[in-house]
């Protein structure tokens, strides 16, 4: 058995490469790319033979916030943005429906719908739909006024973001131009930072970042003990140097971090299924 990997560069050269018949697979494509490759290629399909088409990435995307770096720092100003991003948007627009928005840092898997359910029941769940006004309340909450130009200020300084992602993903840059449009929207200053991919991922692991579209909770399909552990105290390090594993790069760094260690390690404690878990 013999697999050859092929750099195929732009969607169209990929979506001309699939509809040739010069390639067997192919990721990271939009769905009129797509649609467009089947109408050439009818062999060409996908998981399902219609809409979604795609099968659930066990790899949730998310967005990331430094912990390290103000004014990220904040966690007001870190949950303002979590209600200001509308998840059914990005849905709709940059996968024009071929996903669906996640309620917790997990793949929506029926094996893990035990543990998603328990934590969206215990209020720790995240609305599809974006609360903006709640989110800008909590900006005002920190000090922060709207400026004239639009956009939120205080002490002579914007409330502005970088938001870096792999250039090298289609689904990244449409995803990004969806979540900064949102954010400019409701007074954040925000823009996007495409980066090459080894670039973004180095940036990522030594803390060279405000924001970051990623998909690094993934790992958890049938328990919450792998994704969980990603952002525990026992891979903090500062700014510059390289997050173990690619683990905890946010440097989140409390007392909350903490206690949630010590509950993720006993859950690591306990075997598969254990009810307390």
């Amino acid at each position: 058995l013999r697999l050859i990997w092929v750099i195929s560069g732009s969607e169209e050269n990929k979506s001309l490469l699939m509809s040739n018949g010069q390639l067997d697979s192919a990721m990271d494509i939009s769905l009129g790319a797509f649609e467009a490759i089947q109408a050439r290629n009818p062999n060409v399909i996908g998981w399902y033979a219609d809409m979604p088409y795609a099968w659930a990435d066990p790899c949730p995307r998310q967005m990331t916030l430094n912990t390290a770096v103000a004014p990220w720092d904040n966690a007001n100003l870190r949950k303002a943005i979590s209600l200001i991003v509308d998840r059914n948007q990005i849905v709709d627009v940059a996968y024009e429906g071929t996903s669906v928005p996640s309620s917790t840092l997990f793949v929506q898997y029926p094996a893990m719908d035990p543990f998603i359910n328990a934590a969206v029941d215990a209020g720790y769940g995240v609305d599809a739909t974006a609360h903006v006004d709640e989110g800008k309340a909590l900006i005002e909450g920190e000090g922060w006024t709207m400026g004239s130009g639009g956009f939120y200020e205080k002490d002579g300084a914007v409330l502005s973001m970088e938001l870096s992602f792999p250039s090298g993903f289609i689904e990244a840059t449409r995803s990004v131009a969806v979540i900064v449009e949102q954010l400019r929207a409701a007074g954040i200053d925000a823009v996007s930072r495409p980066l090459e991919d080894a670039t973004n991922f180095s940036n990522r692991d030594i803390g060279d970042f405000e924001g970051i579209w990623n998909w690094d909770a993934c790992g958890s399909i049938n328990e919450p003990w792998n994704s969980l552990s990603k952002f525990t105290t026992h891979f903090i390090v500062p700014l510059g140097e390289m997050a173990p594993g690619g683990n905890n790069y946010q440097r989140w760094d409390t007392e909350g971090t903490v206690a949630y260690t010590e509950i993720v390690d006993q859950i690591g404690s306990l075997p598969l299924n254990d009810p307390s878990i």
